[in-house]
């Protein structure tokens, strides 16, 4: 027998070990914030971010419509709840399909071009996208935006759970993005995530072997568009209300931004990222002479660009030098 062979349940443990000791992370830190709204969207906006990381870290794509797509997503179930009142799980059904359709065409247009091409067309896809949401007013609100989502009792056949206490909400949440992170994480291990990760590395290498880099490359696309659907169904039932600000090229930035100070070559970066532009933000905000006129976000920026140069790997790489460091000696 070779070495590993008939041992399933060790393999099966250490796989799931991340998300246990996430799990067992996440929950106290809740309690922990300053604020227990921001817990879980820390969680949401981890969400994009992470599709954010799947298609840049692993699939070499620089994306910048995943602001539209996470827009699509909220607008979708937050009309179909407050104007149509449906069952929040299909309204969360709905969002991530309609994000899944329409990365499927933004992705068959994009992704026939590479690099720079490729992340300048779904910034032009974003800003059409905005430009829909801003425009039709009967449908969308229009700069009024969606009000009206209501965050009540989720009916499970045998049991119920009542989202409207936040602490509720935010362990669905977190359910939610623990499965995801699985998924993701599944993914990338998987032969599936081995191609990505080679065409990534050299594409031309990929070609060679039989692999067609589009093909692959457009599935991941549509793997990203339909994670941001989940986060703004998400996003749209934490807020209440849905905005067209969610889908300007400011709010794709802000995902860039998160996955660049987590780590963009590591899933938890997600995480990490998203937790510290939104703690910082809420803290620079606390002081009045930052708050004014925005000054808070050059702290911010100037916070960015050392993790930027200095921190090669983000906020996650950086941690895991210094603990390599420290085992050295």
């Amino acid at each position: 027998m070779k070495a590993g062979e008939g041992r399933p349940g060790k393999g099966f443990s250490t796989e799931l070990f991340p998300v246990f000791l996430m799990a067992a992370i996440l929950v106290p830190v809740y309690f922990v914030l300053p604020s227990r709204m921001m817990a879980a969207e820390i969680l949401i906006m981890a969400i994009p971010t992470l599709a954010f990381i799947l298609l840049l870290g692993y699939t070499g794509l620089l994306n910048f419509g995943t602001g539209s797509l996470f827009a699509v997503g909220a607008y979708t179930a937050g009309i179909l709840l407050a104007r149509h009142n449906v069952h929040i799980l299909l309204a969360i059904i709905a969002g991530v399909a309609m994000s899944g359709i329409i990365s499927v065409i933004m992705g068959y247009f994009c992704i026939k071009r590479g690099g720079l091409i490729f992340a300048l067309l779904t910034l032009a896809f974003n800003q059409l996208i905005w430009f829909i949401i801003w425009q039709w007013k009967s449908f969308t609100g229009g700069p009024d935006g969606i009000w009206g989502i209501k965050r009540e009792i989720l009916e499970l056949g045998i049991f119920s759970i009542n989202l409207k206490p936040t602490f509720n909400f935010y362990i669905f949440v977190l359910i939610l993005f623990l499965l995801l992170f699985l998924f993701v994480r599944r993914l990338i291990e998987s032969p599936f995530g081995k191609v990505l990760m080679g065409m990534r590395e050299s594409e031309l290498r990929a070609t060679a072997i039989g692999y067609n880099p589009e093909t692959y490359k457009w599935i991941a696309f549509i793997i990203g568009g339909l994670i941001c659907g989940l986060g703004g169904t998400l996003f749209a039932l934490h807020q209440e209300y849905v905005g067209e600000h969610l889908a300007t090229w400011h709010t794709s930035g802000e995902f860039a931004i998160m996955a660049l100070l987590g780590g963009t070559f590591v899933l938890p970066g997600a995480l990490i990222g998203s937790g510290v532009f939104i703690f910082l933000a809420d803290f620079l905000n606390k002081f009045t002479v930052l708050s004014k006129a925005g000054a808070w976000l050059l702290v911010l920026g100037v916070i960015f660009i050392v993790v930027v140069m200095f921190l090669r790997g983000g906020i996650y790489g950086g941690a895991e030098k210094v603990y390599q460091l420290l085992k050295k000696k």
